[in-house]
């Protein structure tokens, strides 16, 4: 296959090596001509979106800030490519309309970059949910905290689009994570509620952190904490039902299972950032399959389009719109 990578920052360069482990050699990147990144000497340099469809690309990876992906994507579906779009889908509601009609009506397969979904973890705690191992699931909290201004060393951290409002940053766009896997588990998300942590601690201008509160349509209440200041690293989940408890550790890595009689551990097998690995390997084969069409993305642009709305309202919410 041919893939063409909208944007060679840290995570298409990520998602590039990744195909390249699993034996890809034909790749395209859209440039600008203004970029300092330097384009690997494996990859051909395009121009514009139209030479794409020239080159007989097939497969497109969005990775460039958030604030652009929903016209890269409208680009791309005009030109019939298939599309990975790193998460989230966008900024505001800007194009999203345009991109689902073009997408429907071109029959283009599109997946969404929810890593998390591909993670070994997420699999097994949802597969002892759907087994109903904790009983009837009553309520869930998910946490993810980490240090901004140690992403990159060197770099300026509030020159990241993850730190800049108009490119579509915040605490909440850029950790969707753990938002999109609690409704894949419990369901669409019918009401919720946010406050944001006071005081600017990362001297970013978005919002660095917050405490979300989600009533899923299936009656489950579940709760996220994000922050951008947290040290060190820090994810977990846990899910309480009426048989017991479920709890992720991500940096152990580990999944449990607690009752008042015992508990139950499971080791996940390589380190945190192994398993965190496979889960971009394991995503990227998905694409690869959706691009063929000989699957369904596990989460297409309507999934995409749900979070983002969510997300809007989270926003609101704390008065960031």
């Amino acid at each position: 296959m041919k893939f063409l990578l909208c944007g060679l920052g840290s995570i298409g360069k990520r998602h590039l090596n990744v195909l390249r482990n699993l034996g890809e050699k034909e790749f395209f990147c859209l440039r600008s001509g203004n970029s300092e990144v330097r384009t690997p000497g494996d990859v051909i340099e395009l121009r514009s979106i139209s030479e794409a469809a020239g080159a007989g690309i097939t497969a497109a990876l969005i990775t460039n800030p958030t604030s652009l992906h929903v016209e890269t994507a409208i680009e791309l579906a005009k030109q019939g490519i298939a599309i990975f779009i790193e998460k989230p889908l966008g900024k505001d509601h800007s194009g999203i309309h345009e991109l689902s009609r073009i997408c429907e009506e071109k029959n283009i397969p599109v997946l969404m970059g929810y890593n998390f979904l591909h993670h070994p973890a997420i699999h097994f705690m949802h597969k002892l949910v759907n087994e109903g191992k904790a009983g009837k699931v009553i309520s869930a909290r998910a946490q993810f905290g980490t240090y901004m201004p140690g992403w990159h060393k060197g770099e300026d951290h509030t020159r990241s689009y993850a730190a800049q409002k108009h490119l579509g940053g915040g605490v909440v766009l850029t950790s969707i994570h753990e938002q999109n896997y609690l409704s894949s588990f419990f369901g669409e998300v019918a009401e919720v509620k946010a406050m944001e942590t006071k005081g600017n601690t990362t001297g970013i201008e978005c919002e660095e952190g917050i405490e979300i509160l989600m009533r899923h349509e299936s009656g489950v209440l579940s709760s996220v904490h994000l922050n951008f200041f947290q040290k060190p690293y820090y994810r977990n989940c846990q899910i309480i039902g009426t048989g017991g408890t479920i709890f992720w550790d991500f940096m152990k890595p580990v999944v449990k299972f607690m009752n008042a009689d015992h508990t139950d551990v499971w080791k996940l097998g390589a380190g945190a950032f192994e398993l965190l690995e496979e889960s971009y390997r394991n995503q990227m084969i998905h694409f690869i399959e959706v691009a063929k069409r000989e699957v369904h993305p596990v989460a297409g642009l309507k999934e995409g389009i749900r979070d983002l709305e969510v997300a809007l309202k989270i926003i609101n919410e704390i008065g960031r719109n």
